[in-house]
């Protein structure tokens, strides 16, 4: 049995802060939690009671064969696919380091993400958890269609998610919109029909897994709201003219059926119409939409270390609270994620994913960024900021 003494405990599930508790792990598992006091005789003792503990956190939307530099497509075009395996190696790493036990990757090529996650299952490297959407589903031409899925027309889109769940993948992406990523795409304009997405969502609910539906603009966002996909990437409402183009009547059902946004305003901030689409999603959150936090890390100078400057921003930018900023890299990611029975909170029965920070985040966000320990599995995976190497 491993005993993790917590100075402060934030359990993810929205309640106050805990003083001077104490977790009890078995396999992995947190079996009990208690109030801090003498520990079995035979326990391993890991006392963090200096710091705040919380659970590990999400990013719900990466890219980790993407190299974060100014034009990370470019580099995409010319690497093959051991180089860019190599590169989701070090941003696995890096993401592990920053707390994040678990990502959602939305765009990898060649199946590498496949690999790299059960690499990391297998404990051969280190790396957070990941769910793995593989190549994206587009159109021709479409918003990433250099990740090698196109697919035109319901039947195609069918085809082509029942594809990627036979390589491999444990949760998928579809394009709704063009992207500012791939020229020639229209960001206003929808890529699917909401027949076309739902296919692909028919085929995920038929696997038990979760659709991710990229949409910067409105009718993306609306076609994708009545398919029903889980997730709306980025969500920025912009209309076939460029501008925003907002409509509560999508918002109010996406906040009926739990349909989550993944802001990703990191990269946003270089946008001229940053300030009006941080304005739809304050006027979402406030009828309801979930949101669950990612970063859209591996784009353009966007690290894979990017989350907790991410949540700062939900609550600097959006309105949130330090601790539903919190909860949305935890228990509203794992619910959005289909992942909330095994992880996103600091309860009996939950797998032990946490991280130990000096500080107190709930009331100073920025105190995400002072890591001290992250414990994937009940394995301490990072001490005092460095990533500890696996051990088969």
């Amino acid at each position: 049995m491993k005993v993790i003494r917590a100075g402060r405990l934030i359990d993810g599930t929205g309640a106050a802060v805990q003083r001077d508790r104490a977790l009890y792990i078995e396999d992995g598992q947190i079996v009990g939690i208690e109030a801090a006091g003498a520990a079995p005789s035979d326990a391993e003792v890991v006392d963090l009671g200096a710091y705040t503990v919380l659970p590990g956190l999400f990013d719900c939307h990466v890219h980790l064969v993407f190299s974060y530099s100014a034009y990370p497509l470019g580099d995409l075009l010319v690497e093959d696919d051991q180089q860019l395996l190599l590169r989701g190696v070090a941003g696995a790493r890096q993401a592990l380091r920053a707390g994040i036990t678990t990502v959602r990757d939305l765009g990898g090529r060649g199946g590498v993400t496949f690999r790299l996650r059960d690499a990391i299952a297998s404990q051969l490297i280190a790396g957070p958890r990941i769910l793995a959407a593989g190549s994206p589903i587009t159109i021709t031409g479409g918003h990433c269609h250099f990740l090698g899925l196109e697919a035109n027309g319901e039947a195609e889109v069918r085809a082509a998610a029942r594809g990627e769940l036979k390589a491999g993948a444990n949760c998928l992406k579809i394009m709704s919109t063009g992207g500012r990523m791939t020229p020639g795409t229209n960001i206003g304009m929808a890529q699917y029909s909401v027949a076309e997405i739902r296919a692909a969502v028919e085929e995920a609910q038929r696997a038990h897994v979760t659709v991710a539906a990229h949409a910067l603009g409105t009718a993306g966002i609306r076609n994708a709201t009545q398919a029903g996909v889980n997730t709306i990437e980025h969500y920025n409402w912009i209309g076939p003219d460029g501008t925003i183009a907002f409509d509560e009547s999508v918002v109010v059902q996406m906040a009926a059926q739990r349909t989550a946004i993944v802001p990703t305003i990191t990269p946003l901030q270089r946008s001229e119409v940053r300030d009006g689409v941080l304005d739809c999603m304050r006027r979402s959150i406030a009828l309801g939409v979930p949101v669950a936090a990612g970063t859209d890390a591996g784009v353009a100078r966007t690290p894979f270390d990017s989350l907790p400057g991410e949540l700062e921003l939900y609550v600097s930018q959006l309105g949130l609270t330090p601790m539903q900023a919190i909860q949305a890299a935890t228990a509203s990611a794992a619910r959005a994620l289909g992942l909330d029975a095994a992880v996103g909170t600091l309860v009996t029965g939950r797998t032990a994913d946490l991280i130990a920070v000096d500080g107190d985040p709930s009331v100073r966000i920025e105190d995400l960024r002072s890591i001290k320990t992250v414990i994937k599995g009940g394995r301490t995976v990072v001490k005092d900021g460095a990533v500890l190497e696996t051990s088969l």
